[in-house]
């Protein structure tokens, strides 16, 4: 737990928050989906308390780790599509977001945006899958999706109403770049929507490395309310609104982290006992930390200042 020394076997750039390069390590953790046996390491910024995931690696090499259903696979239904990105359409209206040219940035294969009516949004997204943007544009329409990241854009200064970025955020290896990108081409006043895992949150104290919202490597930063509210501050961004609750994704997560510790190979019966117990639990326990502040994801609301 001493601070990173090139004895350590780690190297760490610098922090894109504050530019530090001095890391401790936390504890290590799989690669959930099992495209590896190399364990990785989560470690928390000495300058400035981020957590980020180690070694480095640049989108070319962490695009091995993405399966191609990753951001989306058989073109669902709209009825699915309507009922899966619900909770994202839900907290947008509880915003007074009702309408306007609206930009989402890993953006898959577009569910979120084709859940919007097309009568008040003026729908836009950016992906890195070239296979799901191809998807999301055929739905969306010529021009409306762009292959790439945010900071290889060419929007014009003040283009957009509202961004999103729905569990994308902790992906990019540039958190402050794109932050400062959305606020380049946020209206003055117009909305940023952040969602993540929550790094702060009861699963994560729990289940460390065993977590599985983690989601190493490809989670490349891992955000507190206050790191991120921190950087938001620092890139002209105010946050007006916030929940720890997520019907999508905190019991889903509380599920599969104690699936993992309790039922393996190796597992003897009383572990998986337990784990057969505790299902009908987990919903309602799942609730009443979220009420306290330490559900497993946090989304925010903020407004472009």
């Amino acid at each position: 737990m001493n601070p990173q020394s090139d004895s350590s076997g780690l190297v760490a750039r610098e922090c894109d928050l504050c530019g530090s390069t001095t890391v401790r390590e936390l504890y290590t953790a799989r690669d959930r989906l099992r495209n590896t046996s190399e364990r990785f390491q989560i470690t928390e910024c000495c300058g400035c308390g981020v957590l980020r995931t180690l070694p480095n690696m640049s989108y070319v090499e962490l695009a091995g780790f993405y399966p191609d259903d990753y951001w989306g696979g058989p073109e669902p239904s709209d009825r699915w599509i309507a009922s899966s990105q619900s909770e994202k359409t839900s907290f947008l209206a509880n915003c007074g977001l009702e309408g306007g040219r609206i930009l989402d940035v890993g953006c898959g294969s577009g569910f979120f945006l084709r859940a919007l009516d097309a009568k008040t949004w003026d729908r836009f997204g950016v992906e890195l899958s070239s296979a799901a943007a191809g998807a999301a544009g055929r739905a969306l329409g010529s021009g409306h999706v762009l292959s790439g990241t945010l900071t290889q854009s060419t929007w014009a200064d003040s283009s957009f109403d509202v961004v999103t970025f729905w569990s994308a955020l902790e992906h990019t290896n540039e958190p402050r770049a794109n932050l400062r990108e959305a606020r380049r081409i946020i209206k003055p006043g117009g909305s940023l929507i952040v969602q993540l895992p929550n790094a702060a949150s009861y699963q994560a104290r729990i289940f460390r490395g065993d977590w599985f919202a983690l989601d190493a490597p490809r989670h490349r930063y891992h955000f507190t309310l206050n790191t991120l509210d921190r950087l938001l501050s620092e890139t002209g961004f105010q946050i007006y609104d916030k929940t720890y609750f997520s019907r999508a994704h905190n019991s889903h997560a509380l599920r599969q982290s104690l699936k993992a510790k309790l039922v393996s190979r190796d597992s003897n019966a009383v572990n998986r006992a337990l784990f057969y117990l505790c299902i009908p639990l987990i919903k309602p326990f799942d609730w009443a930390m979220s009420a306290r502040g330490l559900g497993a994801t946090l989304t925010v609301a903020a407004r472009a200042v």
